[in-house]
């Protein structure tokens, strides 16, 4: 079943991943609009998202895994489509909002397939790991089908994935793990799971130093794009994730929690403290190794001891705080950085990232780190 899951799951984060360059160009061109309006893109599939992530979780819990992942790439591969018919702001932004309600269907089902498996450690890493080359490959590709054919080759591409990967998904179990409680009448959905409140706010923690270079990165290179600081840090990250895949699966996740928020924080106070070409590539191979050790991390941490009919709110509660960190942190640095300059952002991202590590503090004096092995 693994190897059928990652297929989904590369098929589904191809999809989102075309669309992080066109969607930009698409509203500056064709639309005709500020590039304000991008941030306001941005913000509508992230809300959306957000909003979408209890049911997400509900639909897992109680309709399957399967029937959470085939609707959020079915919605991801129809408004993808429709986009060849988008001549005007609202409707572009209504496709836009509903395929974060995709991403969040997808996303969830697929994480939650992920940590059902008899290995998730070692699930959960390839899982991430696939996300992640896929939402790296896909603005790679979608430059090259815009040169060559325009914006009609990304939105068709970016559709014939998600559907692909919808094609694949019917193929897996149906997993309604919950089915015997729900005819007992025991059985229940949360919209929201506690277990996966300090994980949650230790990946908003992490999103930080990811949003300070993912949105404000091209601001501290002067105008370059950063497209090789980019791709470096995607390497880093996927190389962590892969060279150390056992440790990433096997080690304490609360451990590789804290390594994670430590990292991040402290490349993103780099940048602020060691303005220059070299600082910065330090700073980026610390942020890529931080946010590498932190997504396995965080969501084994939701799941660990959580019953089998609840992992979907688990894995929805952790995610939703993705998007919540994002939104945060982009908006707040944004004014930090006009009010104070870019390394007031990034010294205030870099002790928020830092900061997270708290969460994993004992309790009481000589209460030991969770050393859950899951």
């Amino acid at each position: 079943m693994i190897g059928r899951l990652l297929v989904c799951t590369a098929g589904a984060f191809l999809s989102i991943g075309l669309l992080i360059p066109a969607v930009p160009r698409y509203l500056d061109g064709p639309l005709g609009r500020q590039p304000g309006m991008v941030g306001v893109s941005l913000a509508v599939t992230a809300a959306a998202g957000v909003l979408a992530r209890p049911l997400a979780g509900r639909v897992a819990d109680r309709l399957g895994r399967r029937a959470a992942l085939c609707a959020g790439a079915l919605l991801l591969s129809g408004t993808s489509l429709a986009l060849l018919a988008a001549g005007e702001l609202p409707l572009f932004l209504v496709l836009r909002g509903v395929a974060g309600a995709g991403e969040a269907l997808a996303y969830v089902g697929l994480a939650t397939l992920a940590s059902d498996h008899r290995r998730s450690g070692a699930a959960i890493n390839h899982f991430s790991v696939v996300v992640n080359a896929g939402l790296l490959a896909g603005p790679v590709i979608a430059e090259t089908l815009y040169a060559t054919w325009g914006f009609a080759a990304v939105w068709t591409t970016a559709a014939a994935a998600a559907l692909g990967s919808a094609a694949v998904g019917l193929t897996l179990p149906k997993t309604v793990v919950s089915a015997a409680e729900s005819a007992s009448g025991t059985g229940r959905a949360r919209l929201y799971h506690p277990s996966a409140l300090r994980p949650g706010f230790a990946y908003l923690a992490s999103v930080w130093g990811y949003t300070a270079i993912s949105a404000f990165l091209p601001l501290h290179l002067g105008g370059d794009s950063g497209n090789l600081h980019f791709l470096v840090y995607g390497g880093v990250l996927i190389t962590i994730r892969l060279a150390g895949h056992r440790l990433l699966a096997t080690t304490s996740p609360a451990r590789l929690a804290v390594a994670s928020l430590l990292l991040s924080g402290a490349g993103t106070l780099l940048l602020a403290a060691w303005p220059s070409p070299a600082g910065t590539w330090c700073a980026i191979a610390l942020i890529g190794a931080g946010q590498g050790l932190g997504l396995p991390a965080f969501l084994r941490l939701a799941v660990h001891d959580v019953p089998a009919e609840e992992r979907g709110s688990a894995v929805a509660t952790t995610t939703a705080f993705f998007d919540v960190g994002f939104l945060s942190a982009a908006v707040s640095l944004g004014v930090l950085a006009d009010r104070f300059g870019l390394a007031a952002g990034f010294a205030v991202a870099g002790v928020v990232s830092a900061a997270g590590a708290l969460l994993f503090m004992p309790v009481r004096k000589g209460a030991p780190l969770d050393h859950s092995r899951r």
